[in-house]
């Protein structure tokens, strides 16, 4: 088997990979639409007598008047990094783009006016008396939004609902890699834990009755969603704009509410905050899915699992890479030392096979029966080679997509250079090693029977073709794959040492 060609088709595929990854869009199957929705609100319906709350976490920006949200910043998280940064924004607006929140009745234009507020509470009073709204903090990204009917006839279904334009999130970062992996709405339902869709392929109404669940706006690093009382019988939806300036809008309307419970109040709970797995976890039921993973998620969850543990004892995301890649490299052994077994071999059996080859170089049937014929009495498996390989590419895989989702790696420095492992590396010194590594690993490698002249050229610029591409990944994924690179390095001349394949050079190679 021409172990090189096998390679540049897994390069090719996994390439391919990546890309349908970006741009194959979510086709939206035929959902049950709920009832009655919410009309999307004008994006100019918004005033700018605005009041603020916060807590150690959040700062709270709402229109005093509609008792929309107009602005959530997480005080936590900058957008650079530095002194002087602003903090990131999930909800507010710009020129081109506005995002905000908004509860109410039905279609009833409410108008409100402050009556009491203090650092991390807010209670809103409509003009006429017969609602309120209060904004309480529940605790670090946790808010509680409580609407109340206090007047003596029941309203209109209550609901809450996210409104946004089209466009890339707030203070988020461009770039093919750089930015968000994923943009769009997710629900959380009985028949499905995960039902997601991206933003762009909303074309219409998609909509879910249900007791509970959730629905999020997803975006990389960070997270907006709406979360329904286990107990309470809501209608979930998501809605495409109207016309081409409209907006977008998702959220809950809640059902089957008598007098009494609107005079009790309607809870909605928000959570505006970052994707960590554990504080997720803790929120609701699945919205740690929010944090994509992937095709082979499977393998990315326990992976992050173990990096976060492995962090937590080093104090270093870096190290911890580093380590969780030598973890593996020893799980793994096994599998790898089967390959690199069969390459030490084939690489002392050069000599015979080119000696074959010349012999019987115009019979090539002769040739194949002779080569197997070796390969049975040196126990040569032709295939072991590609075993590191194929072991590799799911693992690769799974953190590629993993670790630039993991925001513990957003602006987490490493040594020198590396201030912020979820950006690629400034220097382009990483990729660098990376080319020179594979370079290292290619002399290794025994030639393949028959590879023509074009091959080998082809071989031989593989390093450098491959690390351009490390040039825009995030650093966390090169320093994995430089620490992998380096460790399968040393394991096959561990290898090679010791079935006697290290005095061999591999031909038109080094």
């Amino acid at each position: 088997m021409n172990l090189r060609i096998l390679w540049l088709v897994l390069v090719g595929v996994f390439a391919y990979l990546l890309f349908y990854e970006w741009s194959e869009e979510s086709k939206i199957k035929s959902e049950l639409a709920a009832s009655s929705r919410v009309v999307p609100q004008d994006v100019n319906d918004l005033n700018s007598s605005t009041v603020s709350i916060n807590n150690k976490n959040i700062e709270l920006v709402i229109d005093g008047e509609s008792g929309s949200i107009v602005g959530v910043e997480l005080k936590q998280y900058p957008v650079f990094q530095g002194e002087g940064s602003p903090s990131m924004r999930l909800l507010g607006s710009e020129n081109t783009f506005k995002f905000y929140a908004r509860s109410g009745y039905g279609n009833k234009n409410i108008t409100y006016k402050v009556v009491d507020q203090s650092s991390n509470s807010l209670l809103l009073i409509s003009v006429d008396g017969q609602y309120s709204k209060e904004f309480v903090f529940e605790e670090s990204y946790i808010l509680n939004v409580v609407d109340r009917n206090l007047s003596g006839d029941i309203a209109p279904d209550p609901y809450i609902a996210f409104y946004r334009t089209d466009g890339a999130p707030l203070d988020s970062r461009s770039g093919f890699f750089e930015g968000s992996s994923y943009v769009g709405v997710a629900f959380n339902t009985p028949d499905d834990p995960y039902k997601n869709y991206r933003l762009r392929s909303i074309d219409r109404m998609v909509g879910f009755d249900q007791y509970g669940g959730w629905v999020s706006f997803i975006q990389k690093y960070f997270l907006s969603s709406i979360i329904v009382n286990p107990n309470q019988k809501a209608s979930l939806f998501v809605q495409p704009p109207t016309s081409n300036k409209g907006v977008y809008s998702m959220g809950a309307v809640y059902r089957d509410l008598g007098l009494q419970d609107q005079q009790n109040g309607t809870l909605h709970r928000l959570y505006f905050g970052p994707k960590i797995r554990s504080d997720l976890m803790s929120v609701a039921p699945d919205l740690e899915l929010s944090i994509d993973m992937g095709w082979f998620w499977f393998l990315a969850q326990p992976l992050v699992m173990l990096l976060v543990l492995i962090d937590s004892f080093v104090g270093n995301w870096g190290f911890s890479i580093i380590i969780l890649t030598v973890l593996l490299k020893l799980l793994l052994w096994p599998i790898s030392a089967a390959g690199y077994r069969s390459m030490a071999k084939m690489r002392v059996a050069q000599p015979k096979l080119q000696e074959i080859q010349s012999r019987y170089k115009d019979d090539r049937q002769k040739l194949g029966v002779e080569m197997m014929a070796l390969y049975r009495k040196e126990k040569i498996n032709p295939a072991g080679g590609c075993f590191p390989m194929l072991v590799q590419i799911p693992v690769f895989i799974a953190l590629f997509f993993a670790l630039r989702e993991v925001v513990e790696l957003r602006h987490a420095p490493f040594l020198l250079w590396i201030q912020d492992l979820s950006a690629p590396d400034p220097l382009f010194i990483m990729p660098f090693l990376m080319a020179g590594l594979m370079y290292l690993t290619q002399q290794l490698n025994p030639t393949p029977p028959n590879m023509d002249p074009v091959q080998m050229q082809v071989m031989k610029v593989m390093p450098v073709a491959i690390s351009v591409i490390f040039i825009w990944l995030p650093s966390s994924l090169v320093l994995y794959s430089v620490a992998n690179a380096a460790f399968s390095l040393i394991q096959q001349k561990m290898m090679y040492s010791k079935y006697g394949a290290s005095d061999f050079k591999a031909p038109g190679g080094g």
